[in-house]
């Protein structure tokens, strides 16, 4: 008979050992094996009790703190603290971890025992052609497109990051040996290579890819994204659209590269580039045909920094436009001293980079800049290289026919040194066809250098144009080029390039070749 004592005594028990069994394990189970069955029951009761009031406490804790929860997350101050703290390590563009990002992730890595890791630092070749071309927010179109191509390119667990501009930073980790990290690089170079539809129109850049591995290339974050940015840029002087893993000897030439930079623009700034010029003969009679000017590099420690390694300094670090106007002034203050002082100088050819042609204003700020010094435009002609012409080649074919109306001549340089797409040289408003020296010096002894030559000649005639042969250096070669038909000849046969005065010296005697 169940009895006060009994509820008592099984409520009792229940409390002190059962109830401490049911909610936080084993305790004593041989204590309540011995009650009664009506006090056992009476405890196990309770304890359920007891039980479920401990749960709906910690329900109504958590559903209080999903409240709270959900309150912070609708603050504005808190959903504004919570985006800047995403903008701090994240790019706004791309939604790509940033610089902070990568740098804190590579610290960290590098910190880890066993270090088997790449940093790939890649660059976008041309991609400022495609701001002055389609506009900022085309570019930024692409910036996004190119992201999501790298993104897709490596594993969940690599890191990728926009840099800076169009420069982007990916960390493969536990990369399995160079075998797959160079299949890494190339999947990177395919995908980024490949065309984006931007603004209904498809435009492509090549990127340039640097690679340096931890530990052999260094274990500090700052040295290795050095390293890697160093073999990206010995990537673009061998060509760009590539990739090249970093070697002893790319940091030192990298820094010497800066210091060109900075030496470049102060010379710019302070004048102390000189330009020359070497005379053009018609190779028919021996008249002067006109100059080209050539820009020179008087270095006061150096000595003569030779142009191939300036300009293509002044073209990676955006220089070209400021080296390119420097010229131009240069050549029209020279004409018109000339013109004051009696010297007839037809034309003066110009070197033009594509990096100039890229820029949209280029055309109507030459125009306006060579009518203020008087001088009639079709005394300035630009020559620009076949690669030069044949890169973009709707918006160069755009800009090279606005020069044209503009009364300024156009020509092609070191033609045949490079693949030509015939057609779009026959569309190309472009009178003259410079032919590229190594088969004018190598003529007299390669039958296949004379037979492309002559074939260079037989084109052009067909097409309605002129022919100019660099690179002459000996009677017999005027004279094999007069007799083939070619029309002017520009060589050390003929004369160095010289500096303005040399030049006025040198027309005095009106030295001819008559053949």
């Amino acid at each position: 008979m169940l009895t006060h004592r009994n509820v008592e005594s099984g409520m009792h028990l229940a409390v002190s050992k059962c109830a401490h069994w049911s909610v936080f394990g084993p305790v004593d189970v041989s204590g309540c094996a011995s009650f009664s069955t009506v006090g056992a029951g009476l405890g196990w009761m309770l304890a359920l009790i007891v039980v479920c009031a401990l749960a709906a406490t910690v329900i109504a804790w958590l559903v209080g703190q999903r409240r709270h929860l959900h309150a912070k997350l609708e603050d504005p101050r808190e959903q504004a603290s919570r985006a800047l703290a995403f903008h701090a390590y994240h790019d706004t563009l791309t939604g790509l971890p940033n610089r902070a990002y990568l740098m804190r992730e590579l610290e960290k890595a590098l910190a880890a025992p066993q270090v088997q890791l790449a940093v790939m630092f890649v660059d976008l070749d041309g991609f400022k052609s495609i701001n002055d071309t389609l506009g900022h927010e085309a570019g930024d179109s692409f910036l996004r497109a190119v992201a999501s191509s790298l993104r897709s390119s490596v594993r969940e667990r690599d890191t990728v990051s926009r840099f800076g501009g169009d420069e982007f930073v990916v960390i493969v980790q536990a990369y399995g040996g160079m075998e797959n990290l160079v299949r890494v690089c190339r999947k990177v170079l395919d995908l980024v290579s490949k065309p984006v539809n931007v603004a209904g129109q498809f435009v492509a850049v090549s990127p340039s890819i640097g690679v340096a591995v931890a530990p052999q290339d260094g274990l500090v974050a700052a040295a290795l994204l050095r390293n890697a940015d160093a073999a990206m840029y010995a990537v673009k002087e061998t060509g760009k659209a590539d990739f090249r893993f970093y070697e002893e000897g790319m940091l030192e030439q990298a820094r010497e590269r800066l210091a060109l930079t900075v030496e470049l623009r102060e010379a710019l700034q302070t004048g102390q580039l000189a330009v020359e010029y070497q005379p053009k003969r018609n190779l028919r009679d021996g008249t002067l045909a006109g100059v080209e000017a050539l820009a020179r590099w008087p270095h006061p420690v150096r000595g003569d920094v030779p142009p191939a390694i300036f300009v293509a300094i002044a073209e990676r670090s955006g220089l070209i436009h400021a080296l390119g106007e420097y010229v131009l002034r240069e050549v029209l203050n020279q004409l018109q001293s000339w013109d004051a002082a009696g010297t007839v100088v037809d034309y003066v050819a110009i070197n033009l980079s594509m990096h100039e042609l890229s820029r949209p204003a280029f055309v109507d700020t030459l125009h306006r800049a060579v009518r203020s010094y008087g001088v009639d435009p079709t005394r300035i002609r630009f020559e620009l290289t076949e690669s030069t012409a044949m890169r973009e080649p709707e918006e160069t074919m755009r800009q090279l026919v606005k020069l044209r109306s503009h009364g300024f001549d156009l020509l092609i340089d070191d033609f045949g040194a490079g693949y030509w797409n015939l057609s779009h040289l026959r569309e190309l408003p472009v009178g003259t066809i410079k032919i590229d020296q190594s088969f004018v010096r190598g003529s007299a002894s390669n039958l296949a250098d004379r037979e492309i030559t002559e074939a260079i000649v037989g084109l052009a005639k067909k097409l309605n144009m002129r022919t100019i042969a660099e690179g002459v250096e000996t009677r017999a070669q005027a004279e094999w080029l007069r007799d083939l038909g070619c029309d002017i000849g520009q060589g050390y046969f003929f004369a160095r390039p010289m500096s303005a005065d040399a030049f006025t010296r040198y027309l005095a005697p009106t030295p001819a070749y008559a053949g």
